[in-house]
């Protein structure tokens, strides 16, 4: 099993129906390829974890990198691993609306100090999404 995060940021403009698209298209190359993972989007950034089969990953991110949707792809973290952290999410991904959106911001923070910090992917996802959160509630 392989996985792979990553960190980008969203092209200027980009509406939720755009969001929405790359969220379709994201659960349906998934599913056919058996990969799992989660995808956080906030105020224009992207974290996100995929896994399955190496080959499959590498080429789903080669995709990502070209869609003009993203800017500055970073790679933050790949490996082999031993299990999917995600095994039931072909695409994990939640919308809060407005008025609970302070609310998801400290639980997602909260989830983040408390998960298990034992892989090195984790630890570089929840980080990423520390750093994200914890900039919105600086403003």
């Amino acid at each position: 099993m392989y996985q792979l995060n990553y960190r980008s940021n969203a092209k200027l403009g980009l509406q939720l129906k755009d969001l929405d698209q790359i969220l379709e298209t994201a659960v349906a190359v998934n599913s056919a390829r058996n990969i799992t993972g989660c995808l956080i989007y906030h105020k224009g950034s992207f974290v996100q974890v995929l896994e399955g089969q190496k080959k499959d990953v590498l080429d789903i991110y080669e995709n990502i990198k070209a869609d003009d949707r993203h800017n500055d792809v970073t790679l933050l973290w790949e490996n082999e691993v031993d299990d999917r952290f995600f095994p039931e999410w072909n695409m994990a991904y939640f919308r809060p609306k407005e008025k609970n959106l302070r609310q998801y911001i400290d639980n997602l923070i909260l989830l983040s100090e408390i998960s298990d910090r034992s892989s090195g992917s984790l630890v570089s996802f929840w980080s990423s999404v520390q750093k994200i959160l914890k900039d919105e509630q600086a403003h």
